[in-house]
């Protein structure tokens, strides 16, 4: 067998083994209801809630909302309330390099049950004037609000930017080649898995993040967030001269991870928020 057909029968069988459930989505733009799910526009806050700030009192922007009714299909995911994410608006949309976890620049709330009664309205009223100097290049959506639309629910095998996959491709390359083994996925020609296929947009809830560089999980770092808890894509406009949906610095991608621990538990006190792009 050449490398080339034991590269790709490993790799095929990672595909197989390491499955998570996955929920995509597509984005449709346009003004959403006040508790269905979205990305930016007017989030849905309790009457006794003030506006999100950031960690130098600064209001944030609603990132995305997930009306959770709509994630029966992942395990361990909440079924009911809403899942919302708020970035700062600034040159990093509230990300922190050094820790990802960090939350000054970012938050998760989760609201359990959903009062019908307070309107768009209400909420507009709370919402402080954006931070000075602030613009629409200082969110990675720019002032766009679009609907979130479902896809089917799937399976997703270990994408191979995942932090894992690197340890289980050589694991199961060496027990084949015990005589010659690798020290990493670099020692192989993996390119075949690059191209052919189309670039996203990757929107979607569970399964294996996406990125256009590294996972900030590798080499053992945040080993608790197992779990990609929302990732955003960029998505250009179809039109020239139509504004971009999303468009996370040069065509990046942002995820949000959690531990599947936290999760079952619904405390999002602890969440890793990182975007990159090329």
């Amino acid at each position: 067998m050449s490398d080339l057909e034991l590269a790709k029968e490993v790799w095929a069988e990672i595909q197989r083994e390491e499955q998570e459930p996955v929920l995509r989505f597509a984005l449709e733009p346009g003004e959403a209801g006040l508790a269905e799910s979205k990305v930016g526009g007017t989030p849905y806050l309790p009457r006794e809630m003030p506006w999100p700030l950031d960690g130098g009192g600064n209001s944030m922007d609603l990132l995305a909302q997930v009306d959770c009714r709509e994630l029966s299909a992942l395990p361990d995911f909440p079924h009911r309330g809403l899942l919302q994410f708020f970035v700062a608006y600034d040159d990093l949309y509230g990300m922190d390099f050094d820790d990802i976890t960090a939350c000054g620049g970012f938050r998760v709330l989760f609201h359990e049950s959903v009062d019908t009664s307070v309107t768009a309205e209400e909420v507009e009223a709370r919402r402080p004037a954006p931070p000075e100097g602030a613009e629409l290049t200082s969110s990675p959506l720019y002032g766009r609000v679009c609907r979130i639309r479902f896809s089917a629910p799937a399976l997703q095998g270990m994408a191979e930017g995942d932090y894992r996959f690197d340890g289980l491709f050589v694991q199961k390359w060496n027990e084949r080649r015990p005589d010659s083994p690798i020290d990493s996925t670099w020692d192989v020609d993996l390119s075949w898995l690059y191209g052919g296929e189309e670039r996203g947009p990757y929107h979607q809830l569970g399964g294996y993040p996406y990125f256009t560089q590294t996972d900030p999980r590798w080499g053992g770092a945040y080993p608790d967030l197992d779990v990609l808890l929302f990732q955003l894509d960029s998505q250009l406009a179809e039109n020239r001269g139509e504004p971009d949906l999303v468009l996370w610095g040069d065509c990046g991608v942002g995820n949000f991870f959690i531990s599947r621990e936290a999760l079952k538990k619904r405390d999002f006190s602890r969440v890793g928020y990182h975007w990159d792009c090329c």
